[in-house]
């Protein structure tokens, strides 16, 4: 049996610098907040790590392309800070390796491999 403690899934949080520095702090606070509450539920196989907020199409490439060479990392987790920087996703995420799979909270059935990228 294959030990998932030695897994990771990470969490990327985007946004924007029009926001500010201040509003962008608060969202690396929350998102750090989120995955601290995810790890401490024990419910999750593997570990769930925060990975510092991108605001930009190059550092979410930067941080997608991280995550298919490092062996540990079996999933990504996306969240958009606000609806307005998702297009800057698309690059990244099409950047993922197979057998990594895009999934919604509503296409759990339909995500085939165990490496999955989350939007939410």
């Amino acid at each position: 049996m294959i030990d998932l403690r030695q897994f990771e899934v990470w969490y990327v949080t985007g946004s924007q610098h029009l926001y500010g520095e201040a509003a962008l702090k608060q969202v690396a606070e929350d998102s750090e907040k989120i995955v601290r509450g995810l790890s401490q539920t024990g419910q999750l196989p593997v570990k769930v790590v925060f990975k510092p907020v991108v605001t930009t199409a190059e550092a979410i490439l930067g941080v997608c392309r991280e995550a298919n060479n490092a062996a540990a990392c079996v999933g990504v987790i996306a969240w958009m800070h606000t609806f307005s920087p998702a297009k800057m996703w698309i690059a990244g995420l099409k950047a993922l390796q197979n057998p990594l799979s895009i999934c919604t909270p509503n296409s759990t059935a339909s995500c085939p491999g165990p490496r999955s990228t989350w939007i939410s």
